[in-house]
This record gives structure tokens, sequence and C-alpha cells, in this order.
């Protein structure tokens, strides 16, 4: 499997909410997706697809849905849960514009 990625990830943070009731974060992001942490085991297998509330860091941005595909999942050596979950879809074009919003601002890191 080749390591190399057609976007750059970026170092961020945000508060997600996945299938309204288990809590995480992102952590990594690219214009297409993000990395899901979690300190507890999360109930999904590689293709599952969830939705996911970001709650933005940036108080200036309010909190907006969209929906992804896992694209896989492990555990990291600290035992935290960690997703790749590739978006699908927006809930609306506001969500469409919050997310790369929050892509350009932590690629500017």
């Amino acid at each position: 499997m080749s390591t190399e990625r057609k976007n750059p990830r970026k170092q961020s943070y945000a508060k997600v909410i996945l299938d309204g009731d288990l809590p995480a974060y992102i952590r990594d992001l690219s214009p297409d997706g993000f990395k899901v942490y979690s300190p507890v085991p999360l109930p999904y297998d590689q293709g599952s697809v969830i939705s996911c509330r970001i709650i933005p860091s940036d108080q200036e941005d309010h909190p907006f849905e969209v929906e992804g595909e896992i694209r896989w999942n492990r555990q990291d050596s600290n035992g935290n849960e960690i997703l790749g979950v590739k978006i699908s879809s927006y809930s609306d074009q506001d969500s469409e514009t919050l997310f790369a919003r929050l892509n350009e601002r932590f690629s500017q890191n």
C-alpha cells in the first residue's frame, strides 16, 4: 500500500459527534476527509457510512454536519481508536463552506 497521498493532511482540532451520540475528535484534515480519534472503541467497520456533527474549536464557526465513509480503522500505541473518514456528502452548502474554511485555517499552520 502506498503511503503517498493525493492531498496533504494538516494538523487540526475539532470535536465531532458520530451518529448523534458518540463523541470523538478530529485531528487531521484534508480537503476530502479527516481522521477521527476516540479514547473508546467505536462500533464501525471499513465501509460503514456515518453521520458526523463537527464542532469547530473556533467559536466563530458554528457546528455543521457531513456524512462520510470509513476508509480504515485501527488503534494507535496509546489505545485510541482512529478512523479514516472520506466525506461522501454535506448536509447543505453552508456545511461544505464551513468544512473548507476549517481545512483552510489549519492548512496555514
